[in-house]
């Protein structure tokens, strides 16, 4: 984790990482997906209210990635494709005890963990995080660029 911010690990050692945990996150993402690129700073907001709960997220950017999903997830029951991304699955001491499809901001996922891990140390307010704060207007700024271009490019 750095600056507030969770980087992205290849799947495989990341697995191996989160599986000798008592308690784990694991986010699988999409380059270039607005709710994924969210969920570095989501991660980190979450670890730090649950200090005992190891996080990761992997992002899917090469067929090889794609490719790994056989391997490494199905065996264990964890189903990702392109449309259901961003993918969080909740682990407890390596097995998957729960999944769930879409990001959202840390407060609400805290608020999903809290039914399978109890109540976090520090519990987090509600509304985004600055780090995810930071991130969506960074976003916004990108998305206003991209309109400008599109409304140019159609006169």
């Amino acid at each position: 984790m750095t600056a507030g911010r969770v980087a992205a690990e290849p799947l495989g050692p990341l697995l191996a990482r989160l599986e000798r945990a008592q308690w784990a996150l694991l986010a699988l993402g999409i380059p270039r997906c607005p709710a994924c690129d969210l969920l570095p700073a989501t991660l980190a907001a979450l670890a730090e209210s649950r200090p005992g709960l190891a996080v990761g997220i992997s992002l899917f950017a090469r067929p090889e990635d794609w490719a790994q999903r056989e391997e490494l997830l199905w065996p264990r029951g964890i189903r990702v494709s392109r449309s259901s991304v961003p993918a969080l699955v909740v682990l407890r001491q390596g097995a998957v005890l729960a999944t769930r499809q879409g990001g959202a901001p840390a407060h609400l996922l805290d608020a999903w963990l809290t039914g399978l891990m109890g109540p976090p140390e520090r519990p987090l307010p509600p509304g985004p995080t600055e780090g995810e704060r930071a991130l969506l207007e960074a976003s916004a700024g990108r998305r206003l660029q991209h309109l400008r271009l599109r409304e140019r490019s159609e006169r």
